[in-house]
């Protein structure tokens, strides 16, 4: 059974984080491959735990396979902080309360405005989003721009986004500053959702 590591992981699961649930028809033409390849490395992927598969039923037309990833596959992207970091925050909430917590996150929120900010100036509005996405996306976000705003697929502070929310509101915070322009935050993967999404308007 293949080994995979997040340097070396199938394009197809990096699709399915990106675009969700998909059948193989629309994979294969997004990937360029034969449909038959895709069927051939999905069926392999099912073995190993990494996607799943459901049958949805349409109002016309016969019902399609849908392949989605499974929680396994996430270890599989970047993970920034894991059990280790969220353990070390509990401590410090025990041992110094909530404003603590809250003046570290401003803290980092504070740092990484600056260096924003330096690959941001002089850009207009939509390049701005633009070179955000790229800095996220280095950042292992697997973020990209859209005309509206910005979409994050993946979360690699996943697991202290959701037992310290508070650091998705300086995330928040940080983009408003960085841009010049009101965020509001529709979708949300701490909370259950594909995928964190930020619509932007002006200030």
């Amino acid at each position: 059974m293949a080994e995979y590591t997040e340097a070396e992981r199938p394009r197809s699961l990096d699709l399915l984080k990106v675009r969700g649930p998909m059948n193989v028809p629309g994979m294969a033409r997004l990937l360029g491959v034969n449909p038959n390849a895709v069927r051939q490395q999905l069926e392999a992927l099912h073995r190993e735990g990494l996607v799943e598969v459901r049958v949805e039923r349409r109002r016309v037309g016969r019902p399609t396979q849908l392949w989605a990833l499974t929680p396994k596959a996430e270890a599989l992207f970047p993970q920034a902080y894991g059990t280790m970091a969220v353990d070390l925050l509990r401590r410090l909430r025990e041992i110094d309360g909530e404003g603590k917590i809250s003046k570290l996150f401003a803290r980092r929120t504070k740092e990484l405005l600056k260096a924003y900010r330096r690959r941001l100036a002089g850009k207009s509005e939509p390049e701005r989003l633009r070179e955000l996405a790229k800095i996220r996306d280095r950042e292992g976000y697997m973020a990209r721009a859209q005309a509206t705003g910005l979409t994050e697929h993946h979360c690699p502070i996943a697991a202290i986004a959701r037992e310290f929310p508070l650091v998705c509101t300086y995330e928040k915070l940080l983009f408003e500053a960085a841009l010049g322009m009101k965020v509001e935050r529709t979708k949300h993967i701490a909370s259950g959702d594909e995928a964190c999404v930020y619509k932007t308007k002006q200030a």
